[in-house]
């Protein structure tokens, strides 16, 4: 598998425009090999929803960050050409919470499917999760261990996890008018966990 079969199937177009036709490729070309190592590399425990975390979401952008700070591309302005392309999946995310968000009862729907959906996409293999409320006001968890987290301390870029943070914003954006998501800390940003707040708005 390579960043092309994945949901960053823009990234080398975007590397062409953005560093020229030679050098944007050459950029892709080694982000795309380092993706590939990343992959092989590291185990996904047989678990699916690690892999597609792992395949879809975590190293492309980690590929590409890596490789730009490779080619000497100073932290800040490598952090902000990821950011760029990792919110072009995440406004994607966004349009689908929105979607589910116009469905009568939204959070009612909501509130009744989120630990199965919790338990399935985000299992302990990579995240430890505390529930804290699930009422007719508020879905509320904590995540207290997180792989994207562990990931890029591992790989030596911690600051990457603040994009894979501040994504969640705007995917969860969707969810409103009927649901209002709110967080005051992360792991990614130095916080002792990720408070996950759903809360009925309707």
């Amino acid at each position: 598998m390579n960043i092309s079969e994945t949901k960053f199937n823009f990234l080398k177009d975007d590397c062409i425009k953005l560093f020229g036709n030679e050098v944007g490729a050459e950029v892709y070309k080694n982000t795309d090999e380092l993706y590939i190592k990343l992959c092989e590399e590291n185990d996904s425990q047989n678990n699916d929803a690690i892999k597609t975390h792992m395949t879809e979401n975590m190293f492309p952008p980690m590929a590409y960050y890596l490789t730009l700070r490779e080619n000497n591309i100073e932290k800040d302005a490598a952090l902000d050409y990821v950011r760029k392309e990792t919110q072009k999946t995440a406004e994607a995310k966004r349009g689908a919470n929105a979607k589910m968000a116009s469905l009568p009862c939204a959070y009612l729907l909501y509130r009744m499917f989120v630990k199965k959906v919790m338990k399935k996409n985000f299992p302990v293999e990579g995240w430890e999760t505390e529930w804290v409320q699930l009422d007719g006001k508020q879905i509320a968890f904590n995540m207290k261990r997180c792989i994207y987290k562990g990931m890029c301390e591992k790989y030596s870029c911690p600051e990457l996890c603040t994009v894979y943070c501040e994504n969640d914003d705007i995917a969860f954006a969707g969810l409103m008018p009927k649901i209002k998501f709110e967080r005051t800390e992360t792991l990614g940003q130095g916080g002792q966990c990720c408070d996950f707040r759903f809360i009925k708005n309707e």
